[in-house]
């Protein structure tokens, strides 16, 4: 076996590797924004739950807001984390795509970017408050409900300590008039 075949098989060797990393990167991705939105989704819904009149779940409002908050922070990291994983394997997909003498139409990863840019400085100015214009990336989608489901965490805190503040007033001016 000469050096060329060498070359090819760690070359072969390399891009296998890039790509398990991320097909293996993107699925875990997929698959913990797909349990936050599960977590997220039974919380929120044991929150509201916690409003019903024979709800025994009262006290646990401020903890399940609470809750809102820490999962969309600690998710988002993830997510985070997982999309700088994912774009590193990109990087070394377009590096095999740039080597190879193959059409540009076959160099998925390598024409990705451009499009995006492209579609992207599509939509300009007011444009962009036509959002379902917008090209959006999966963070950007992710962020949003990641934002969306803390604002409600957030709610919820606001919520419970006005209504303490309100209760412990209202029991001063009680007490005091007596």
């Amino acid at each position: 076996m000469g050096e060329s075949d060498a070359n090819t098989n760690e070359a072969h060797f390399l891009r296998k590797q890039a790509w398990d990393y991320f097909v293996t990167h993107a699925s875990q991705r997929m698959t913990i924004f797909n349990f936050y939105i599960v977590l997220s989704s039974v919380t929120v819904t044991s929150y509201f739950a916690s409003f019903k009149n024979d709800s025994n779940l009262e006290s646990a409002r401020w903890i399940l807001a609470l809750l809102l908050c820490l999962f969309a922070f600690i998710f988002w990291k993830l997510d985070e984390r997982n999309k700088t994983l994912i774009k590193n394997a990109e990087r070394a997909l377009r590096f095999f795509e740039n080597a190879d003498p193959s059409d540009v139409v076959t160099k998925v990863f390598t024409q990705e970017e451009p499009e995006t840019h492209q579609k992207r400085a599509r939509v300009k100015g007011f444009g962009r408050l036509f959002f379902w214009r917008l090209h959006l990336s999966y963070s950007d989608c992710f962020n949003f409900v990641y934002a969306i489901f803390a604002i409600i965490g957030l709610g919820g805190l606001v919520q419970v300590l006005w209504t303490r503040i309100a209760w412990h007033h209202l029991y001063t001016v009680v007490r005091q008039s007596f």
